[in-house]
């Protein structure tokens, strides 16, 4: 065996007991690493199914402050108390609401119940704002709030006795944290209570989730004509998308580059938005603004969207976008509102939202006005330099408007608009108008 020979037979070995040394060496950090992200990975789950239960104990826990704010607004009988009651209700649905987020959905039937929670707050804002406009609790308020104590009570029972019975949620080695072994005696899932339907005008009211769209009027049309009638504003083919139901149903087209939905009934454009040619930015010159003003009302005129003047304009993303709101003589209805994208290159239109007119324009009757400008002048403050005035009708609630004196002025360095009922001299509402590098909006 020459020397060469020799040394390899001796290097080889050598290497591969070196080589051995060091993958026991490896697997063991390997198999303490991996414990240890074990461990570390069991006290995250412990922690963060502590972190539901005490989440769902605190819900049990809102939902029971929440039944004695109730059955105390009953026992009250001054305005005062009952407005402390209601701001109580509103806190604590908007606590509930917010811990029921964080459970998980199997826990709760979170849907249905976070839905409930939120117009509880809502129904006891709007009857609190009532109240402090001098009306009176009535005989439909005392059987709503009656109703309301019922269900609210019944949840908070089947909350507490879960919290007591252990019933929230619990870790498994499957890693389904959430199991809830509640039964009804019949061994099925357990009986939850029947939530009332909330009668009030508040932004989540069920009545207004089921108020039928007043604009969209006509005969149905049919696929072939809103497909025309697609192609004529977007300016090219389009394809159809398909049917979407619900409170307006629409025909849904595409280009490329371009959305559109006409609905069925009438074929009216709801929607619209074509990708635009620029991406601008900043607040344009008054020549160019007017420019825009002047392609938006000439688009909606051509589809049938009369007598609209222009509201507030944003600049964004290449595009100006203006509101309209219909006008009807010299009172704004801003309700009826529609919003025109404009591109800012070409001065063409690609773009249009007419939700908000098509699910409330219709012919109104106004009331008379029983105050002067003037007279209505006296409800605003003195710290407002009124630079503007006229007529509005503007949404109180989701399903009531009030005629307004309409004051636009500053206070200091900041713009307001304010609005004073024409009937009542009451100040129904006041806006603070934000500018910036994009355009205008009322806050």
């Amino acid at each position: 065996m020459n020397k060469k020979v020799k040394i390899l037979a001796w290097t080889v070995p050598a290497l591969l007991c070196v080589a051995l040394a060091a993958a026991v060496v490896w697997g063991a950090a390997q198999k303490a690493r991996a414990d240890e992200m074990s461990a570390l990975s069991e006290e995250y789950v412990a922690l963060y199914v502590n972190s539901c239960a005490r989440c769902a104990q605190e819900l049990a826990d809102s939902v029971d402050a929440m039944s004695v704010s109730l059955e105390k607004l009953k026992a009250t009988g001054s305005t005062a108390g009952r407005v402390f009651a209601l701001e109580d209700i509103v806190r604590e649905s908007a606590e509930a609401e917010k811990l029921i987020s964080r459970i998980p959905q199997s826990q709760v039937e979170s849907m249905e119940l976070a839905a409930f929670l939120t117009r509880i707050g809502d129904w006891a804002r709007s009857l609190s704002r009532r109240l402090l406009m001098g009306e009176a609790i009535g005989e439909k308020d005392t059987a709503q709030l009656d109703s309301l104590i019922a269900s609210v009570s019944l949840v908070a029972e089947r909350f507490s006795s879960m919290a007591a019975e252990g019933g929230f949620p619990s870790g498994t080695e499957e890693y389904d944290y959430y199991d809830v072994s509640d039964k009804n005696e019949e061994g099925g899932e357990p009986s939850e209570p029947e939530y009332p339907t909330l009668l009030y005008d508040g932004p989540f009211s069920e009545a207004v989730e089921r108020a039928e769209p007043l604009g969209v009027t006509g005969e149905e049309g049919s696929e072939d004509e809103a497909k025309r009638k697609a192609e004529e504003i977007v300016g090219a083919p389009v394809s159809f998308d398909g049917r979407t139901e619900g409170t307006i149903p629409t025909y849904d087209f595409s280009a490329e580059g371009a959305d559109i939905s006409i609905t069925v009934r009438g074929l009216n454009v709801l929607y619209f938005m074509k990708t635009p040619s620029t991406d601008i930015s900043g607040i344009p010159d008054e020549a160019e603004y007017e420019g825009f003003v002047a392609a938006g009302e000439a688009f909606l005129r051509k589809l049938g969207y009369d007598s609209m003047a222009p509201s507030y304009a944003e600049f964004t993303d290449g595009t100006a976008l203006i509101s309209y709101v219909w006008k009807r003589g010299e009172v704004f209805v801003y309700n009826d509102l529609v919003k025109v994208r404009i591109d800012r290159a070409t001065g063409e239109p690609v773009g249009l939202d007419a939700r908000n007119y098509l699910f409330s324009h219709r012919e109104r009757t106004f009331p008379e006005p029983t105050l002067s400008e003037d007279e209505a002048r006296s409800a605003v403050s003195e710290n407002l330099v009124i630079e503007s005035s006229g007529l509005a009708l503007i949404p109180v609630t989701p399903m009531t408007e009030a005629l307004c004196y309409e004051f636009r002025g500053r206070c200091g360095s900041r713009e307001f608009v304010v609005y004073v009922n024409a009937v009542t001299g009451r100040e129904e509402r006041v806006f603070m108008v934000i500018e910036d590098e994009n355009g205008k909006s009322a806050v």
